[in-house]
């Protein structure tokens, strides 16, 4: 499709006109300088603009051709206090675009400060488990609390795309991305609030037991043999003889033991099928397997967030509990956080966070050249009046470079949630 532009005169616009205006961000009320123009307000804050001429598209365009210029001389202009009404809606709008963005800029520090704090949690909780076995597990549920208190019974609930975690927790990521999202989904799935706290405390130590293989075998990049896959397979023995060691619940030890079991049978250690695994333990396979989907120790095998659930939907869902993979798709959406994706309007951008209720409406950063980087736009899909959703996923390696670069999307997808109506202090602070 050719971008190529037309320059044509102000009274030229009609709705439909795909149009790409020649200001700064900040010099008008749009959310983005380039759109198609799809009601008559957009046209009258076009007017208030005061430019004489405008560029548009035609390749993007509903009109295939500029119409006709028509003589406006019979036309009166705007009465004064119109004209008025008009700017002031312009600035009022400038306002809240400016306020809102803000906003969810402070939205996302303060999640990717929660998820680092968790992260430390978790760290702390791994070196002081077999040494002060009864406090840990006591700060493990304070934890779990503190998570659960942010979205557990809210209708609001949001799951949040973490940039910034930095890379000296990266060990602890996968065992507080299993137990957010399962959380997530025990909560969309109805569980009440102590089952959820039981998802999150039992995700939190699924993996325990591989503090008993070898970093050799637990680190590697390149392919496993048939005795390390055997080794690392251990983990789930390893983990019930920690669990009763250390004193865990039931509920953990049998998510340690059972969280690579598959509905179908096809899993390990035992083969058990359907309801001879715990609901808590279905529940964290499924998480599991999409974290290690999205982030496998072999970067160059990780897949994205939209490839990891399409997948795990049409080619392995015989694997999962059927209620749980519902709810997951319908929690997530077609495009998860970290997904790249086209806007319906041809913008690039990187799915921040979903909306749970409102999963195919996520906000998205989105790449515009002529705004920079550390300024760069948030599109709230869910609130946005005009009409521009999301058309497709891009794979990383499709984006030119400015692009990528711009959107800067991490090989690591890690994420942290939250109700928007709970968003109070609820940061975890570091383990005793």
């Amino acid at each position: 499709m050719s971008d190529e532009t037309k320059l044509i005169a102000i009274d030229q616009l009609r709705i439909g006109m795909f149009i790409k205006l020649d200001l700064n961000w900040f010099q008008h009320s749009f959310s983005m300088n380039s759109f198609k123009i799809t009601n008559e307000q957009q046209m009258k804050e076009l007017r208030a603009l005061k430019l004489k001429h405008i560029r548009y598209i035609p390749s993007k365009s509903d009109l295939e051709v500029a119409p006709i210029k028509i003589d406006i001389s019979n036309i009166p202009p705007l009465e004064a206090e119109a004209e008025k009404q008009v700017f002031d809606s312009i600035v009022e709008a400038k306002r809240a675009r400016f306020e809102k963005l803000k906003k969810q800029r402070e939205d996302i520090a303060r999640c990717e400060e929660k998820f680092v704090k968790a992260a430390g949690v978790i760290r702390d909780i791994n070196k002081s488990i077999f040494a002060k076995p009864a406090e840990t597990i006591k700060e493990a549920g304070k934890l779990i609390d503190l998570i659960a208190d942010g979205f557990v019974g809210a209708s609001d609930n949001v799951m949040h795309l973490i940039q910034n975690a930095g890379s000296s927790e990266d060990v602890y990521f996968h065992n507080l991305n299993v137990s957010v999202l399962a959380m997530m989904l025990a909560s969309e799935m109805k569980c009440d609030e102590e089952e959820v706290k039981q998802v999150g405390m039992a995700a939190l130590f699924h993996d325990l037991g591989k503090t008993k293989i070898p970093d050799k075998v637990l680190l590697k990049v390149d392919g496993l043999s048939k005795a390390e896959t055997d080794l690392l397979k251990l983990h789930t023995q390893y983990g019930v003889e920690i669990a009763a060691k250390v004193g865990l619940p039931k509920f953990v030890a049998e998510a340690m033991a059972n969280h690579h079991e598959h509905m179908d049978g096809s899993g390990y250690p035992r083969q058990l099928k359907g309801d001879a695994i715990s609901k808590i333990t279905r529940i964290i396979t499924i998480a599991n397997v999409y974290d290690n989907l999205c982030n496998h120790p072999d970067p160059r095998q990780s897949i994205t967030p939209h490839e990891a659930l399409s997948s795990m939907y049409a080619h392995r869902r015989a694997q999962f509990d059927p209620v749980a993979m519902a709810t997951m798709v319908k929690s997530l959406g077609v495009y998860p956080p970290g997904t790249l994706v086209r806007l319906s309007n041809e913008a690039i951008g990187l799915v921040m966070n979903v909306n749970v209720g409102k999963p195919l409406r996520p906000r998205v950063l989105v790449y515009d050249a002529d705004i920079p980087k550390e300024d760069a736009m948030i599109l709230d899909l869910a609130d946005e009046t005009a009409d521009v959703a999301v058309s497709a996923s891009i794979r990383p390696g499709a984006l030119p470079k400015a692009i990528f670069e711009y959107l800067n999307p991490r090989k690591r997808v890690n994420y942290y949630a939250e109700s928007k109506s709970k968003q109070a202090a609820t940061t975890p602070t570091k383990a005793g």
